[in-house]
């Protein structure tokens, strides 16, 4: 067996049999790692490090593409999510939509920095659960290749030169308000959603969470950031049910997905 040493973000555990556990991890370089953790529920043989929203550094053996824990040690753990029900459950949607758009075979270091900075924020509690949500949103479907346009109208092709601002969930492209009312099917952002829109697709990873939000712009930044979500990757989220159920009615809870 080899060994094989990384740094990873614990996103989900699966127990199995009547001691292990299986503990899914976003490597530091983006990829996705499922580990084989042995007598993960015996006792003395817990290892703190290895488990959920833990990011650790772990000693692995690997055998034809299989990994078994040998070690863990802390790098930071955010175990504090867990004592906010409203930021746990949302940290647990953050991290199956993270699940969702890696794989094992593929980098995107990324999508690991976007999310550790979206669980400081909630761990913090500087940053508001639905704001910190819709940003990642937006950012990560753009760090995996799915980045709205919204400098060129998705109609005519021309630049956008000024406000107002079209923009459809659907097409993932903005447009021009003649553009717009001739087509169908966009929605005219505020100014203040087409400045934080702007701001979190192209800030530093680091700054993606440091802006304010309010009224209806903060709550059409938030609606269309998780209908964006929903339909390009063509699947809803169990842990986004659960986040919905325990969520803050100022989060902007909904419950059902449109998309103009």
């Amino acid at each position: 067996m080899a060994e094989v040493k990384l740094r990873a973000l614990g996103l989900r555990e699966v127990d199995f049999g009547d001691f292990d556990r299986y503990l899914t991890v976003l490597t530091e370089d983006g990829r996705k790692v499922e580990i084989l953790c042995k007598n993960a529920r015996r006792g003395k043989k817990q290892n703190p490090a290895a488990r959920q929203f833990c990011y650790s550094e772990f000693v692995l053996s690997e055998r034809r593409g299989r990994y078994t824990l040998r070690e863990a040690d802390f790098v930071h753990s955010f175990f504090p999510l867990s004592q906010d029900i409203e930021r746990y459950a949302l940290a647990c949607y953050l991290a199956e939509v993270a699940a969702a758009l890696t794989t094992p075979d593929e980098d995107n270091p990324a999508i690991c920095r976007l999310l550790l900075h979206a669980l400081y924020a909630l761990e913090g509690k500087k940053r508001e659960p639905a704001l910190v949500k819709a940003a990642f949103e937006w950012r990560v479907m753009a760090e995996s290749g799915y980045a709205p346009d919204l400098s060129d109208c998705g109609v005519c092709g021309n630049v956008i030169e000024q406000p107002p601002v079209y923009f459809s969930v659907r097409a993932g492209t903005a447009a021009d308000e003649k553009c717009a009312r001739r087509v169908g099917g966009y929605a005219r952002l505020a100014d203040s959603t087409l400045r934080a829109l702007v701001h979190v697709l192209t800030c530093e990873a680091g700054k993606t969470y440091a802006f304010a939000l309010t009224g209806p712009a903060r709550e059409q930044f938030c609606r269309m950031a998780e209908d964006y979500v929903q339909y390009h990757l063509g699947r809803g989220f169990d842990s986004l049910q659960f986040y919905r159920s325990v969520a803050l009615p100022e989060t902007g809870r909904r419950d059902k997905p449109s998309a103009p």
